[in-house]
């Protein structure tokens, strides 16, 4: 057996128990009638998470990264995090809405497909790595869905919530934020110096207490609800920035930048 062919396998097998561990929590929700038959479908979408995310670290470990591998991961991220977290919210929350809990949740499930198809073309084009995603991340969005479900079990001690029409909500507007122009971080360039090490580590203290005292399912909820915000505030702040910049160009008028570049010269 040629060992150096062999090692190509390994990042792969992580991208398909990602998809075995998504797979079964499709399974469990199926038949799910207590609230620990959903607690453990939900944490069969973490360990996928966990899965895929170990997934790309073990192929540049390796070195095997691949464009089947980059192909693979995509197709598995789809069912990871596009049908599985759909058919969870579905038994949580969209299933009294009848045909229209059908159509929320397939809504979900077709915004992260065209994400994914969207980061694929990008990612061809790209000449290097990117600061930033173009639209919520499927994973991400993936995760506030289930960490909110999460919650509201732990919270209630209910499987199911009788927040329908808000269960909905969350879901479109959850699709909506993958497939929007929303910029998000993706912290890949950040160096773990200075005030940079200093948030990581205020963050793993965070959600290591958080975790003990609220709970997992709320503080992954908060953690990522922040990140969303924080995506959401920057591109509200960069669209009036443009806007202002548009607006005094039509009046004649220097914008900011001008006037900096002529003090410059002028310097």
């Amino acid at each position: 057996m040629d060992l150096s062919k062999a090692k190509y396998i390994l990042p792969n097998l992580f991208t398909l128990a990602s998809v075995c561990t998504g797979f079964y929590s499709m399974i469990l929700v199926s038949g799910a009638d207590t609230v620990s038959q959903m607690s453990l479908a939900v944490w069969m979408l973490v360990i996928s998470m966990v899965m895929d995310g170990l997934d790309g670290r073990v192929a540049r470990a390796t070195n095997t990264q691949s464009e089947f591998g980059v192909q693979l991961d995509s197709l598995a991220d789809a069912i990871a995090f596009g049908v599985a977290p759909a058919f969870l919210v579905f038994k949580w929350g969209l299933e009294p809405l009848g045909f229209l809990g059908v159509l929320a949740g397939f809504a979900f499930v077709a915004c992260g497909i065209m994400r994914l198809a969207r980061f694929n073309v990008q990612a061809a084009k790209a000449t290097g790595p990117s600061k930033h995603f173009t639209g919520l991340p499927i994973p991400l969005a993936a995760g506030t869905l289930i960490s909110v479900i999460l919650a509201h079990m732990t919270l209630t001690g209910k499987m199911q919530t009788g927040g329908s029409g808000s269960a909905a909500l969350m879901t479109l507007l959850l699709g909506g934020l993958m497939v929007s122009n929303v910029p998000y971080r993706t912290f890949k360039k950040i160096r773990l110096r200075g005030r940079a090490g200093f948030v990581l580590l205020g963050l793993v203290t965070y959600l290591i207490a958080g975790s003990a005292t609220m709970g997992a399912g709320a503080t992954f909820a908060s953690v990522l609800l922040l990140y969303i915000f924080i995506g959401l505030t920057e591109y509200t702040l960069g669209l009036r920035k443009r806007g202002r910049g548009i607006v005094e160009e039509a009046l004649g008028e220097d914008t900011d930048e001008e006037l900096e570049a002529r003090k410059v010269e002028v310097d």
